[in-house]
């Protein structure tokens, strides 16, 4: 049975990446090894198309697969989703068995030489994807995401596992999870055969339990679904299911980890918490079953317009705990286009993915210490938005609320909530009745404090900008990521200055501040380098632990 899957799959891959993945570099004339070669190098292809949910020619053109490619065979930034893939391919004609235990740890120390940035090693096919991954790196939203593909068993021993979750835990650390795992398997490929082509559309049918029914003017049908019917769906079709959708899945997003571990600790209540799921098709019908307060529904050419986090982060969720997401339920609104007008199911993708949303840092204006702020910096010459319009004209006398917590924020000898201002910076507004946003925003604070601090951030804002062009690897990383740790030593160490009006703060702004910025980004430097090598550079700046040995060390 195992040969006969590799054989469906070793014939897909010859149709779809022939002509698209360059087997040149073969060392031998052997028309078996170069076919060896391409499986190896499509299969590594064939696992992004799956999983990223890119196209043939993306993941064709991924391919870094040759000699020095330090076990890394396809690299892929996607930019939208904002994850790095770095994938490990490995063709076994039997479809028995695993990577080599050798082969793996091959892979795991080419990922921590990119972590490095040590690229001297690599071939010419990762070198010209360099400004990719270190765009990737430098960008603290990125996740990254490796996959081991090879055509052989599930379950992998106890010596790939182990090397696997080693590098995990060391490049993760105690932090959110920067870097994740999964492997791609012969059943997992030949599973995502059925729901490989974009062109073909998706029919399933969709059991809606509690539903009610709308004839007119269109056909819809609404109530709530199963968890379990959407982890099947997106096992089987990934992205493919959001291809009229406005965006694809975005994997560790920090709204969904939220949604996966309402999943994973409360699923009782992910009814109440989700917005829920709405699917268009081009028709659907009453399945003639016998279901108390249900009904199944065969729906022609379904897709997601609405609720594509939703889905992909129950998908995610079913491979770490099935039995959480069997336990969720879901709202949902199934729509027939049968009928309606040419441009109606555009509209419908367009208008529930239009909304306005209230957020935590709104809440701020409640505060009444912020109308005496703004009244306090009106005498100071400066324009203090408190709240968010459709157009503010923020320049040099004028300023944000965000920018005067984070700015005034960093100023506090607690450095842990600059990491705050760092890692999530809407912490700092959560709630304005407690701490840390009562910490920054008190009676004690002086308008002349709030203006001295941003305009200093505003400094160090501009002197990132314009030298951060210049530099590549971890000193531009370090650069960029310290931000608003070098804004508290800044802070910290001109503390006297903030609220002196009798000091000439003016002088210091224009002659003195980028001096002491390059002093304390020379230091930051080198002690990275020597603590925090083999750390992800932007994590550093988000972990709680490292950057208060780091304010220990600067402000001795």
């Amino acid at each position: 049975m195992s040969e006969l899957q590799v054989r469906h799959i070793a014939s897909m891959l010859k149709k779809s990446y022939s002509d698209k993945i360059d087997v040149s570099d073969c060392l031998t004339t052997k028309i078996e090894d170069k076919e060896a070669l391409l499986l190896t190098r499509a299969y590594a292809a064939y696992s992004l198309q799956v999983i990223a949910g890119v196209s043939e020619d993306v993941a064709a053109n991924s391919i870094t697969d040759g000699s020095n490619d330090n076990g890394i065979d396809a690299v892929l930034f996607d930019q939208i989703t904002k994850i790095l893939w770095l994938v490990q391919s490995k063709w076994k004609r039997k479809g028995t068995g695993e990577p080599e235990s050798g082969d793996t740890l091959k892979f795991c120390s080419g990922i921590r030489k990119i972590i490095e940035n040590d690229f001297d090693s690599f071939n010419n096919k990762i070198k010209m994807k360099q400004d990719d991954i270190e765009d990737a790196l430098n960008d603290y939203t990125v996740k990254i995401h490796l996959i081991l593909a090879y055509t052989g068993d599930d379950k992998l021993s106890t010596h790939n596992s182990d090397a696997i979750n080693r590098l995990l835990k060391d490049i993760n650390e105690d932090s959110e999870e920067l870097i994740s795992f999964e492997t791609f398997t012969l059943s997992k490929a030949h599973k995502a055969l059925a729901g490989l082509s974009e062109g073909q559309p998706i029919n399933s049918e969709i059991t809606v339990e509690h539903f009610e029914k709308i004839d007119t003017p269109y056909k819809m049908i609404y109530g709530i679904v199963n968890g379990s019917v959407f982890a099947q769906l997106w096992d089987k079709y990934r992205n493919k299911l959001f291809n009229e959708n406005i965006r694809g899945f975005l994997g560790d997003s920090v709204v969904n980890e939220d949604m996966q571990n309402t999943i994973l600790q409360y699923p009782e209540n992910f009814l109440y918490y989700n917005n829920g799921i709405t699917l268009l098709c081009d028709s659907f019908v009453k399945k003639p079953l016998v279901q108390q307060n249900a009904g199944t529904f065969d729906a022609k050419n379904l897709k997601v317009v609405n609720g594509a986090q939703t889905v992909g982060t129950i998908g995610k969720a079913y491979n770490q705990s099935p039995d959480s997401v069997e336990k969720i339920w879901v709202s949902v609104k199934l729509i027939s286009l049968e009928n309606c007008p040419q441009e109606f199911g555009e509209n419908v993708t367009k208008k529930t993915n239009t909304q306005n949303r209230i957020e935590k840092r709104d809440f701020v204006s409640l505060d009444p210490l912020q109308d005496k702020l703004k009244t306090e910096l009106a005498i100071l010459g400066v324009d203090y938005h408190i709240k968010r319009y459709a157009r503010m004209n923020v320049n040099d006398t004028s300023c944000t609320v965000e920018d005067a917590i984070v700015a005034v924020g960093c100023s506090l000898s607690n450095i842990d909530i600059t990491v705050t201002a760092k890692r999530e910076v809407g912490l700092l507004w959560n709630d304005i009745n407690q701490e840390p946003y009562t910490l920054i925003i008190n009676e004690k604070l002086t308008a002349i404090k709030v203006w001295r601090c941003v305009q200093i951030m505003r400094k160090l804002n501009n002197y990132i900008k314009v030298y951060s062009k210049n530099k590549k690897g971890k000193e531009k990383q370090c650069l960029i990521h310290s931000n608003r740790f070098v804004l508290h030593i800044l802070l910290n160490k001109n503390a006297s200055l903030l609220d002196d009006e009798s000091i000439d703060f003016d002088s210091y702004l224009e002659s003195e501040v980028q001096q002491d910025i390059e002093t304390i980004e020379k230091k930051i430097v080198s002690a990275i380098e020597k603590k925090y090598k083999t750390s992800l550079v932007h994590q550093v700046f988000r972990n709680y632990t490292k950057c208060r040995d780091l304010q220990a060390l600067l402000l001795k």
